[in-house]
């Protein structure tokens, strides 16, 4: 997919970004509904990039949102199971370890369905502000509050 790899290629630019003394581990998944409860559990802190598609945003705007303002994403729901929060109420339910802490880092897309190797240009600039900032949330640096938005422009 084009727009809709952006999480998996920030991912890995944030796996670069990361020093000998932080204690953070990166999964690249492309999991939804059940799934999550797997790689949610026994974690303190999460944070999750993911492609968003919303007419309201343009292509390569980076936000930062907490789960209680969560819309699903592209992988973060899936037609017939659980989105994420769900998953997360499901966990504690069953006793899991479930974090405390979960950003998500969000990347307005615009060719989410078309098969590609690589984003769009708009969206492929967002990939470094979308690393970073996951990788400071992960760190653990206060998050600029929900639906606060970084545009990435060249």
């Amino acid at each position: 997919m084009t727009d809709d790899g952006v999480g998996v290629h920030a991912s890995r630019r944030a796996r670069s970004l990361i020093e000998d003394s932080d204690r953070i581990d990166v999964e690249e998944a492309e999991v939804a509904g059940f799934a999550l409860l797997d790689l949610l559990r026994d974690r303190e802190r999460v944070v999750i990039i993911d492609a968003l598609t919303d007419e309201k945003r343009v292509a390569g705007e980076v936000s930062v949102q907490s789960l209680d303002a969560f819309r699903p994403t592209l992988h973060l729901c899936a037609g017939h199971e659980i989105d994420l929060p769900m998953a997360l109420e499901l966990g504690r339910q069953m006793g899991y370890a479930m974090p405390s802490e979960i950003h998500l880092v969000v990347v307005a897309v615009e060719e989410a369905r078309t098969l590609g190797e690589s984003c769009t240009p708009a969206v492929a600039k967002a990939i470094e502000p979308a690393a970073s900032r996951a990788i400071e949330l992960a760190r653990g640096c206060p998050s600029t509050g929900s639906g606060q938005r970084t545009m990435a422009r060249g």
